[in-house]
């Protein structure tokens, strides 16, 4: 895979400068000859070049970038383009360098002899071993197709239900960054100059300005042990909790507690956990190798311990809803819905309907909450401020007081 530089000119005449990636100079110029392009110059860009760099860094396709590629490429099989043919269209329309390389590659390995799930297999930088395993299902019964489509529909779903928490927790989050900047601001730059004024002026400050006096002085004392010890302590939570198992398991299991919180997050990880636990049923993909799948993209290390002991306990000879009634994480609904569907042989559309009910109230949930979380995070935010306001101007009303008395 090479990284090249070309100019061309299209139809019109216009000239055109872009930059693709293909296996070769001669495959880049029949791409762009389908375009209608005339090639100028084509140039070959070493593989320092830095968009070639973060291009190979990425360790995932994002999940909206799978599933429009599903989507694309779902449409062209149905239409009849062979997958080959479909692949370098793809390639050749996306403006995405990532997804551009991966296609590419993908169909250098088909053209090579290797299946589409094996060339997939080659790249799990990129690609989800959930991913993999359904178009893997797809080619074993002759419905690549189809399988695309239903793996469309299920990344769209999590794209979705991604989104949303991201929606919610976007814009408190940027409303506590901005008043972490004001108050950082006022104690460090506009605190002392009031000091030094009162200073000048050899005034008897009330105690609560010289509060505020003293947290400044404070602040700008210790500031930059204080940005080492904040700086250490993410470098030892990243460390400690979420580069490691257990780290992550306990951190997990504290978030699944949190009041209010916790369970709408236990409810979004279950939302994620029914949905997937469907796509890859509905595949027919055995429980216990969709639950290892499951482990893998699940996003939480609870719920992912609570997969394995599933799936161990579905291989010793549980039935499903047995294995999860005894894991005691799972609500009585997941357990309700397994039983029904293991029993009418309906379980991967039962728990597809579970994840539409657990999605719609996380749903519910953060339209409330984004409704009441703006004003109270902005009252609370304004009183803070007001208090560093009052402490800064307090003298100057109790000087005015004691002019107009003395007049």
């Amino acid at each position: 895979m090479a990284h090249y530089n070309y100019i061309a000119k299209d139809n019109s005449g216009k000239t055109i400068k872009g930059k693709e990636f293909a296996m070769s100079e001669r495959e880049l110029v029949m791409r762009l000859a389908r375009k209608s392009l005339t090639i100028i110059s084509i140039k070959r860009v070493e593989e320092s070049d830095i968009m070639a760099r973060l291009t190979h860094r990425r360790k995932s396709l994002s999940t909206f970038d799978q599933m429009i590629f599903c989507k694309q490429l779902a449409t062209l099989l149905k239409g009849g383009v062979p997958l080959v043919k479909g692949l370098e269209i793809i390639s050749g329309e996306t403006e995405n360098p990532t997804i551009q390389v991966a296609i590419t590659e993908v169909g250098h390995y088909i053209k090579q002899g290797d299946s589409f799930s094996s060339s997939l297999k080659k790249m799990t930088h990129l690609f989800s071993p959930l991913f993999i395993s359904v178009i893997e299902a797809g080619e074993k019964v002759g419905a690549l197709d189809t399988m695309l489509e239903r793996l469309a529909k299920y990344l769209a779903a999590q794209d979705r239900l991604a989104k949303k928490i991201i929606s919610a927790i976007s814009y408190p989050t940027a409303v506590l960054i901005f008043f972490i900047f004001a108050i950082g601001v006022m104690t460090l730059f506009l605190v002392p100059k009031f000091k030094s004024m009162y200073a000048s002026f050899h005034a008897q400050l009330p105690p609560f300005t010289l509060l505020i006096f003293g947290i400044s002085d404070f602040m700008i004392r210790y500031i930059f042990y204080i940005a080492g010890a904040v700086m250490l302590a993410v470098f030892y939570i990243n460390r400690v909790v979420f580069k490691t198992q257990r780290g992550k398991y306990l951190f997990d299991s504290f978030i699944l507690k949190i009041p209010l919180f916790g369970p709408i997050m236990k409810k979004a990880s279950l939302s994620k956990f029914t949905r997937t636990m469907a796509t890859l049923l509905e595949q027919g993909i055995a429980v216990p190798a969709a639950l290892d799948l499951v482990k893998r993209t699940a996003g939480n290390a609870v719920i992912e311990a609570a997969s394995v002991k599933v799936s161990q306990l579905i291989v010793d000879g549980e039935k499903i809803p047995d294995a999860f009634r005894k894991v005691n994480i799972f609500p009585s609904l997941i357990i309700q819905m397994a039983s029904i569907g293991t029993e009418s042989g309906n379980l991967p559309e039962l728990l597809d309907k579970t994840a539409d009910f657990y999605e719609e109230e996380v749903d519910v949930f953060l339209g409330i909450m984004s409704s009441l979380i703006e004003p109270v995070l902005i009252i609370v935010l304004g009183l803070i401020l007001a208090i560093f306001i009052v402490a800064l101007y307090l003298p100057i009303f109790k000087l005015s007081q004691a002019m107009g008395q003395g007049m």
